[in-house]
């Protein structure tokens, strides 16, 4: 198997994802960062070099190397989906000090990052971030393309929809359903469920507003 790896993203998470991988052992796996419409070319981050993602058309289909996708925006999911349909593989990043049982399934693609937590019977998809200290109960599920800020909770019996953003420190209690593409502000305490494509916030989470398309979404 090839071990190559390149962060796509060059922001605070990519950042952090490089650590992750220094924690692992496997700094030496990491050829380096990749951003789309790249202003930086040539940078050292870190100590390993920034390239436009097109830098990635050098490698032949049976040499392509392995990709994590660190972006934490609410549109990663079309670059991931571009990549996907030119037939590049993706890692699974699971920082050593996560905790979670052996009945947690997380899927191709996922970053677990610092002192995170899942119990039993946790579902989580592809290509999801589990940002720093998130707290999972049992029985949740958690569709592909979702990003959770640091320090949120989400408690039992949770089913999380595809494309979900939920900000940091926010409470998910028992129980709710969040809609595909939703977006939980920072600090929300949700405790009923949460329509596609809205955005909610405060205690308790309310609707602020419903989106039409991605491309209205802020980030």
């Amino acid at each position: 198997m090839n071990d190559r790896v390149f962060i796509v993203g060059a922001g605070g998470l990519a950042r952090e994802t490089l650590s992750m991988y220094v924690d692992l052992g496997r700094e030496k796996d990491i050829c380096g960062f990749l951003e789309e419409n790249c202003k930086r070319e040539g940078e050292i981050l870190l100590g390993k070099p920034l390239y436009d993602i097109s830098y990635l058309k050098q490698f032949s289909e049976e040499n392509k190397p392995l990709l994590i996708v660190a972006i934490g925006t609410t549109k990663r999911q079309r670059l991931i989906e571009k990549l996907q349909d030119e037939r590049y593989r993706f890692d699974t990043l699971i920082h050593p000090s996560a905790k979670y049982s052996r009945w947690v399934k997380i899927g191709k693609g996922s970053i677990v990052a610092v002192g995170v937590t899942m119990t039993c019977q946790v579902e989580i998809g592809r290509h999801v971030i589990l940002n720093v200290g998130v707290d999972i109960g049992h029985d949740v599920k958690i569709g592909d393309y979702v990003t959770v800020s640091p320090g949120s909770g989400i408690m039992g019996r949770v089913t999380v929809g595809d494309g979900v953003f939920i900000g940091a420190h926010a409470t998910i209690t028992d129980r709710i359903r969040i809609g595909n593409g939703a977006i939980v502000a920072a600090g929300a305490v949700v405790i009923q469920d949460v329509p596609e494509m809205s955005l909610v916030a405060g205690v308790p989470a309310r609707v602020k507003k419903i989106y039409k398309s991605v491309e209205e979404k802020p980030w």
